[in-house]
């Protein structure tokens, strides 16, 4: 992967993240149609808050929140589909963790990439 390889696979998983989070919003406010917003769960609440922080962290290409992300969007599917007894949007996951593995895969790639230029130019200016 070179690094414009890289820098795609960050913005779309960072963008991707993004579609989730307006998803898990949208269903928030679906499920809480019914009654108030007091009565969603408050796990909801802080699903959100947190993909808004990971999200922030590929964006600014950290490698823990690429991994997080990644583990915690696929751990977090896996949880529902035990939870609920059925594997509900099974393609629609795999795209997303396909797209939060690419980020992952973009965040070390852009890493090992900009350590190679730093070595590449102080072995240039030592010389």
């Amino acid at each position: 992967m070179n690094l414009e390889q890289a820098n795609i696979a960050i913005r779309t998983a960072w963008k991707m993240s993004l579609i989730s989070i307006g998803v898990t919003i949208a269903l928030t406010f679906v499920y809480a149609s019914g009654g108030t917003l007091a009565q969603v769960d408050w796990w909801n609440w802080v699903d959100i808050v947190l993909m808004l922080a990971l999200t922030y962290g590929v964006y600014k290409k950290h490698r823990a929140s690429a991994v997080t992300l990644f583990v915690y969007y696929v751990v977090g599917k896996i949880y529902i589909w035990i939870f609920s007894g059925a594997i509900i949007g099974l393609p629609i996951a795999a795209i997303f963790a396909y797209f939060f593995f690419r980020g992952v895969q973009g965040v070390f790639a852009y890493h090992r990439l900009m350590n190679d230029v730093e070595e590449d130019t102080a072995v240039n200016y030592s010389i």
